[in-house]
């Protein structure tokens, strides 16, 4: 079974997979937040209130014994590559790798 939830919240989406057999699923959230238009102690109150989002959802997928592969997706990297790393850190902190949709492969490389 796999499903995508959309809310009627602008620029929120919630992927939930999971095969029915397997003890994996994966969580996901596609979110839409302009970076480039945060300060910085809203873009670190943001990253948390995200961060806790996507933990519920892991939690209520681990109280039923499951696997959970979890991840974010943004559409657009932010223009301060100290803004991108840090909302990265405070993610993958967490256990949560991100995604920039606007990043090829090979930029994701070549920053590793």
């Amino acid at each position: 079974m796999q499903g995508i939830f959309h809310t009627t919240r602008k620029g929120r989406i919630d992927i939930f997979v999971d095969d029915d057999g397997d003890k994996l699923v994966a969580v996901a959230e596609v979110k839409s937040s302009d970076w480039d238009k945060m300060t910085d102690s809203a873009v670190r109150r943001n990253v948390r209130r995200q961060i806790k989002q996507i933990w519920d959802y892991i939690e209520s997928q681990l109280n039923v014994k499951k696997d959970v592969s979890p991840g974010i997706i943004f559409p657009k990297r932010p223009k301060d590559k100290e803004r991108m790393r840090l909302i990265e850190e405070l993610l993958e902190e967490e256990g949560i790798p991100v995604v920039w949709q606007d990043e090829t492969i090979e930029e994701r490389k070549a920053r590793s």
